[in-house]
């Protein structure tokens, strides 16, 4: 009896292991082409901020509808929200990080801060795509302190600021990390928002990432909800939102590496208390960002043509091709 018991725990084991193992099967290494857009022109109605944050490690399910989180349901009922929305299948944070400003994750399967193996030598990222293009962008971590912080300390982890994975931003020479001006004046504190927000000098493009409390990576739901609470409407009150910008709302993975995290489009062009089920992925995350901004489309993905953006989530044409004459 006792060698029964002990082989149905561990078949159940098996089962269980198998159950949960982390599906990396997204993972991506391919050559970027080099950018041609030198002069973004974007589409009529979106001339105001494209503004991301990202929150960690939640499921759909853990999120619309509890009672923890008030202020994000109650976004929610109010503007667009992505229900068909996974991650790439790539695992842990990091990558999916990586592939919100490129399209893909060069490979890295891991959340290490950025070293020798693991820094990332393409110059057709997101950051470059903006500045080629005429436009202004800036990150803001919280907790970070410094400018350009490389390495995890307390509450902040780079593992969630894409950007400081990038030899042309954190300067990485082949032997050493020699941070060049552009990353300390591009990714910076938290702290820095508010005064940009009330002297209205927000750039084109706003990369936001809460420390490892306020994302729900160690904090609370409810945590989460009471940090975006204080955050969004100082957003929405800005210039640079109501004058066609927007606010994706987005979690990195869902809980336990899983693919089916929450995503929100919140916009004064956002179809309102509308939930669309269309199946969309990080990569069609990037590329409406970038026909909002009016920069190259997708030029680190293999197959950029297969790539719908997230249209019907808005009132508003993502292209100008679209908005017609």
């Amino acid at each position: 009896m006792r060698r029964e018991l002990l082989i149905l725990g561990g078949l159940l084991q098996t089962a269980l292991v198998g159950c949960t193992s982390v599906n990396d099967s997204g993972d991506t290494n391919v050559a970027c082409r080099p950018l041609t857009v030198t002069s973004a022109v974007r589409p009529p109605g979106w001339s105001g901020t494209v503004f991301t944050i990202v929150m960690e490690n939640h499921a759909s399910s853990e999120i619309f509808g509890n009672g923890d989180a008030p202020f994000i349901n109650a976004l929610a009922a109010q503007n667009a929200v992505a229900g068909g929305y996974h991650d790439d299948y790539v695992h842990p944070s990091e990558p999916n990080y990586i592939w919100m400003t490129a399209g893909e994750n060069f490979g890295v399967l891991n959340d290490n801060d950025p070293g020798p193996s693991n820094t990332i030598s393409s110059t057709s990222h997101i950051a470059d795509q903006i500045e080629r293009a005429g436009l202004t962008w800036k990150a803001y971590a919280e907790n970070m302190g410094q400018p350009c912080g490389l390495v995890s300390s307390g509450n902040y982890a780079p593992k969630h600021v894409p950007f400081v994975y990038f030899d042309d931003i954190n300067g990485w020479n082949g032997s050493t990390f020699d941070p060049p001006a552009r990353c300390a004046e591009h990714v910076v504190d938290y702290s820095a928002l508010a005064a940009d927000l009330a002297q209205g000098t927000l750039p084109d493009y706003v990369f936001i990432t809460p420390d490892l409390n306020d994302d729900m990576h160690n904090g609370t739901v409810a945590e989460g909800d009471a940090w975006l609470a204080a955050l969004v409407p100082t957003i929405q009150a800005s210039k640079a939102y109501l004058n066609g910008g927007v606010i994706f709302l987005l979690w990195d993975e869902g809980s336990n590496s899983g693919d089916n995290p929450p995503f929100l489009a919140i916009s004064p062009n956002a179809k309102h208390g509308y939930t669309s089920q269309v199946s969309y992925d990080t990569s069609a995350y990037l590329l409406t960002v970038e026909r909002l901004l009016g920069v190259d489309a997708l030029p680190c993905v293999s197959q950029p043509d297969a790539v719908e953006p997230m249209s019907d989530l808005f009132t508003v044409p993502l292209s100008v091709s679209d908005a017609g004459p």
